[in-house]
């Protein structure tokens, strides 16, 4: 809605003592005096002048400014209802000593007030109201030009963002290479300003986007310094610093919606770390109401537990150290940055929409707040995260899902519950409701008190679908997820209320070859609803279906009683292909499977197939196929096979990548050698912490060396079986090792040869295989052990050409 800002201004002819009186404005909105004053010297410098506004006892000194064309400005955001008084102060007559009075009247609709901290790690606003921060960012959106900056800001009115993070100063960086309309101070670009002369039109049209965001709803985190700079505004000098985070304050401070950023990345700038202190305690000092500050960190952090931080601002995507920063802190966090949705090469800019809306997850039942980017590529670089305009990615619809389920529930009385945490994230109102987040497929396991049952919910966080699942009794609750980024919510029913039915589905089989005839059944004798997972339903009893496809199917069935209550239940089915060929074949003379695409350094293949990703910088890596592997998704076991010969030993930390196909750190396959020649596997995680290695020298500088691992979940033990040989020996057995977490996750990254995939490249290359690889292929199978593979079949396998 839009707020009308009430300008009372007088123009005072010499003599006249007082302001104009008796006008009206909002509470938490502006209250603005405008004067004109003198022109001459500098007046930015020469002239002080602000006002002393009181209600009673209550008194604010808000600083003036000077805006341009003798005109001087006090902008003043009232917190009571009532009249209020106000005396101007200058050192110049003319300003000096001018009265008059406003009335503050009650807030209309959509105002709530600035946001505060509210019990030690949330936020609410003024009037109470819970704010559950949902951020974005959009660096230099307000140096675009109105046409892209209007388009902004329709793109915001169906977006789930309540906070947008924004630079001052514009931004030099890739993809951000345009001059911008306007510049904060008098002068000429790139160098040649006046670092005590500030341009109004600059200030004029970036106040009018700050307080566009406020009547949409929407705070401004606004980063006041940035290292991305060719203009040398990161060089003004401490000095002009001060001076201008004064004109900064005395600008924008009235503005409810304000927050303070003081740098994106402050460690980069290299400034003494007494300076960055004494930049926020002056804030914290002339800033009248008291906005929200944080730092941004890049590998540096600022100590957020100082008196003059309200929150910490947090780049990384660690969210299993929710805990930690909270107790360190004792401040709400914010991950204000965990990498950004989309497609660019870098890493902190490559991570899918699937990754962003598990991190929103992860984060908020953690106990904290998340903020999104996106960064796709665009031909004409306008990336969201740089220069905002239309959001392109997956993630915000299902940023807006979560957010609905999570304002509807009593947030601000809810806690995190670090139980079963980091694999099961638990937000909770101990006796009235709980929502669980699985990170993994481990189960939750807690006592539910109160003297009432519960409404068990699932929620699909991707497919955004709510299920009534049933209900749970009082005390020992536990669940096992049917998958991993799955949710519930659990509420307590109302005295009186009556129970939901129980939905009940069984299936003559559960997994098989396709195409695959399953047969379904429910105990149910009135209204219910089968859908199958590929487009087709039915409403039958005992419905036969047949999966023509391979994939992973949830099959859910809906029962709903004469009441109009219901209730679902759901049955994972695990369709195999039909096929004795591998899902991957890479390095053969007849070509490769999928097709593979080369990136990086200089990569070579040799006339037997063999590709040469090179020993060193530049470093390479190989993509195969168009996206994630599908077929791997699910495998229960899985045999990868191949030829290495390594030209350097040199290993990045974690071991060199041979295979990898992780998503970030979970779902996929990551397949290592060590510098003592030994061979590591990780399923769905980071292999560091994994003991199942082959034995040491099986690696060997300068040698052609067959290896082959088989992975078998099915197994109680003796999960990982290790095979080696070389061109003159057969491979045999080299070690047993028991290692089992379960079938190869749905969701995985794309399959990356010879180092990480876009999803973990943020990390560094430096982990790649140094050498050769062929004859590389990977069997897989969602049916018990068919993809482990016989010696029989492996050593057919290391004949192949």
């Amino acid at each position: 809605m839009v707020r009308k800002v009430l300008l009372v201004v007088a123009l005072l002819i010499l003599g006249c003592s007082d302001g104009v009186m008796g006008v009206e404005t909002e509470l938490w909105d502006i209250f603005e005096l405008t004067l004109k004053g003198p022109t001459d010297g500098n007046p930015f410098v020469d002239v002080t002048f602000g006002a002393e506004f009181r209600q009673g006892g209550e008194v604010f000194k808000p600083a003036g400014f000077y805006d341009g064309n003798g005109s001087y400005k006090v902008r003043f955001m009232p917190n009571r209802t009532g009249k209020w008084t106000y005396t101007t102060k200058s050192n110049r007559k003319e300003l000096n000593g001018r009265k008059g009075n406003f009335t503050c009247t009650k807030v209309g609709p959509g105002n709530h007030g600035p946001v505060r901290v509210s019990d030690t790690y949330k936020l609410a606003y003024a009037d109470g109201t819970p704010h559950f921060s949902v951020g974005t960012t959009c660096y230099a959106w307000v140096h675009q030009g109105d046409r892209m900056e209007e388009q902004t800001l329709e793109t915001l009115k169906n977006a789930p963002f309540n906070k947008m993070r924004m630079c001052v100063f514009p931004k030099a960086y890739s993809y951000n290479k345009n001059e911008p309309e306007y510049y904060a101070y008098e002068g000429k670009p790139p160098k040649d300003w006046d670092f005590k002369r500030f341009n109004p039109a600059f200030w004029h049209h970036f106040e009018k986007r700050v307080r566009q965001l406020r009547d949409m709803g929407i705070e401004a985190d606004i980063i006041i310094f940035h290292p991305y700079d060719r203009w040398d505004f990161k060089n003004m000098g401490h000095e002009n610093n001060l001076f201008y985070l004064r004109y900064l304050v005395a600008r924008l401070a009235a503005y409810r919606n304000v927050w303070w950023s003081f740098a994106n990345e402050f460690d980069l700038l290299k400034w003494p770390m007494e300076h960055w202190d004494q930049y926020m305690k002056l804030v914290q000092q002339i800033d009248p109401y008291d906005h929200l500050r944080g730092i941004h960190n890049c590998r540096t952090w600022y100590d957020h537990s100082k008196p003059w931080v309200t929150h910490s601002s947090i780049q990384n995507s660690d969210f299993r150290r929710a805990k930690e920063y909270r107790e360190k802190y004792g401040k709400p966090a914010i991950y204000d940055e965990c990498r950004y949705e989309g497609d660019i090469p870098q890493g902190w800019g490559h991570i899918s929409a699937e990754q962003m809306t598990r991190n929103f997850w992860m984060g908020s039942l953690a106990g904290c707040y998340v903020g999104h980017g996106e960064t796709y590529k665009h031909p004409e670089d306008l990336l969201w995260w740089a220069k905002g305009g239309v959001l392109r990615g997956q993630s915000p619809a299902r940023i807006q899902f979560m957010k609905d389920i999570v304002e509807e529930l009593p947030y601000a009385q809810m806690d995190p519950d670090f139980s079963n945490y980091p694999e099961v994230y638990i937000l909770s109102k101990q006796a009235e409701c709980y929502l669980m987040y699985f990170a993994g497929k481990n189960p939750v396991a807690l006592d539910l008190p109160g003297d009432r049952p519960y409404k068990v919910d699932g929620i699909d966080t991707w497919g955004m679908k709510i299920l009534p699942i049933g209900s749970a009794s009082k005390g020992k609750f536990t669940f096992m997820p049917p998958k991993q980024d799955y949710a519930i919510r659990l509420t307590r029913y109302a005295s009186g209320e009556k129970m939901r039915p129980e939905a009940k589905a069984t299936a003559d089989k559960t997994e098989g070859i396709a195409p695959l005839t399953v047969r379904f059944s429910t105990p149910w004798k009135e209204n219910c609803r089968w859908d199958f997972g590929d487009e087709r339903n039915s409403t039958e009893k005992t419905p036969a279906h047949t999966f023509q496809e391979p994939g992973i199917y949830t099959v859910i069935l809906t029962i709903t009683d004469r009441d109009g209550s219901s209730a679902c239940a759901t049955l994972p089915i695990r369709v195999d292909r039909n096929s004795k060929e591998p899902v991957v074949k890479f390095g053969f003379v007849d070509g490769d499977y999928p097709k593979v695409t080369l990136h990086g350094g200089k990569i070579t293949r040799s006339s037997d197939g063999a590709y040469d990703l090179g020993s060193g910088k530049p470093f390479t890596w190989i993509k195969t196929g168009d996206g994630p592997i599908r077929e791997l998704e699910g495998a229960r076991s899985f045999t990868i096979t191949g030829w290495l010969k390594a030209s350097g030993m040199k290993v990045g930390s974690g071991g060199n990548r041979i295979l990898f196909s992780l998503q970030h750190n979970h779902s996929g396959i990551d397949l290592v050698h060590h510098a003592n020649g030994a061979m590591r596997l990780a399923v769905n995680e980071w292999p560091d912490r994994i003991r199942n290695d082959s034995s040491e020298g099986k690696v060997k500088l300068g040698k052609w060396v067959f290896f082959t691992v088989t992975y078998d979940a099915s197994k109680r033990k003796d999960n990982v079986c290790w095979y080696f040989g070389d061109e003159n020996t057969p491979a045999n057995l080299d070690r047993k090792t028991s290692y089992n977490n379960g079938p190869v996750d749905e969701g995985t990254g794309d399959l990356a040869i010879g180092n990480f995939n876009k999803t973990l490249q943020g990390a560094g290359l430096d982990r790649q295989f140094r050498g050769q690889i062929r004859g590389l292929q990977i069997y897989a199978s969602r049916l018990g052990r068919r993809g482990a593979l016989s010696l029989e079949k492996i050593r057919e396998l290391q004949k192949m050409r």
